[in-house]
């Protein structure tokens, strides 16, 4: 079973149906031309989520939708058989027969270029000085002519020659990294030595009922950002606009988590996110909202205990004192 879009919708074309739909199956055509949105009925998962956010209420599930509008179960059905071309009005309105979609115009020829001039005293000009003339008069350089090397392209690549032996070199400075949260890293990256397009890797881990993510991704440019996901304690609400078009999907629930960004590795928190992910009891992803948060004495603490329980599980030495 799918949901269809009916008349209500022609004109409107209100897309706040389109914003919240968990797999995009909600379309007009690609110029705008369609008088009205359209839902690809292969696609359609029936969630039902696009219902309560059409202000026009123009979406029904095909079971119900009103017997006057019965031939728009079809009419949304040839939009996407017809690749997605843009829907004739006639057809939405009143079921007529599609058009055929106009043709381009081809592309008009490029001008040729201006036939070459040479007056009777350059008809005598040495070879070389003709063939010079000639590439000019085209457009083109000179057929053998050296390329001078630019003063740009050589400081370019002097550049970027000196910020790779920095970065190799910043990469031995991270090795003898032996706070915590060094080991912490390294521990997850495996020992694996950064390469030229870095290196991520994780780790996942639940303890005491609760599930914690280790997050490592290490640059050959020197960066190494250390990101503990924790499970979060009393949480405040986070809201979003959209989020009353969800209180009509029945079986939903929150997951609560923080997301520390510990950039240096060094156990100061960089910056921490607050994340609401709304998940179906079938465990169908929904959405998910992100509050960042400034970094406090209290948060902070929190990051610690938590890679101090990591640490402590992964048997890393340290995890007791913290150091």
């Amino acid at each position: 079973m799918t949901h269809v879009i009916a008349e209500p919708c022609i004109d409107t074309k209100d897309t706040a149906c389109v914003d919240v739909c968990p797999v995009d199956c909600i379309h007009e055509a690609a110029d705008g031309s369609s008088p009205m949105l359209y839902i690809d009925p292969v696609e359609c998962i029936d969630c039902a989520a696009c219902v309560p956010a059409c202000p026009v209420d123009a979406i029904f599930e095909e079971s119900d939708l009103p017997s006057q509008w019965n031939k728009y179960t079809q009419i949304n059905a040839d939009f996407f058989a017809g690749g997605g071309a843009a829907a004739p009005a006639a057809a939405a309105a009143g079921g007529g027969a599609a058009a055929a979609p106009a043709k381009k115009a081809a592309p008009e020829p490029e001008p040729m270029p201006e036939p070459l001039e040479l007056t009777v005293e350059e008809m005598y000009k040495e070879l070389s000085e003709i063939r010079e003339d000639v590439a000019t008069n085209r457009g083109r350089e000179e057929e053998g002519k050296s390329t001078k090397r630019s003063p740009t392209l050589i400081f370019l690549a002097a550049a970027v020659i000196l910020l790779v032996v920095y970065g190799i070199s910043n990469n031995f400075s991270k090795s003898v990294n032996t706070s915590l949260y060094g080991k912490l890293s390294a521990f997850a990256l495996g020992d694996k030595k950064p390469t030229l397009s870095g290196s991520v890797y994780s780790v996942n881990q639940t303890i005491g009922g609760k599930k914690y993510t280790l997050l490592v991704s290490d640059s050959i440019f020197g960066g190494r950002t250390l990101q503990l996901q924790a499970p979060a304690g009393p949480i405040q609400k986070i809201y979003h606009k959209d989020e009353k078009f969800f209180d009509n999907v029945s079986n939903q629930y929150s997951r609560y988590y923080y997301t520390f960004v510990d950039d240096k590795s060094d156990g100061t928190v960089d910056s921490i996110l607050q994340v609401r992910e709304i998940w179906s009891k079938e465990n169908r992803f929904l959405g998910r909202y992100h509050n960042p948060i400034t970094p406090n004495p209290e948060l902070q603490k929190s990051y610690q205990e938590a890679a101090k329980t990591l640490a402590k599980q992964f048997g890393i030495a340290g995890a007791e004192s913290g150091a």
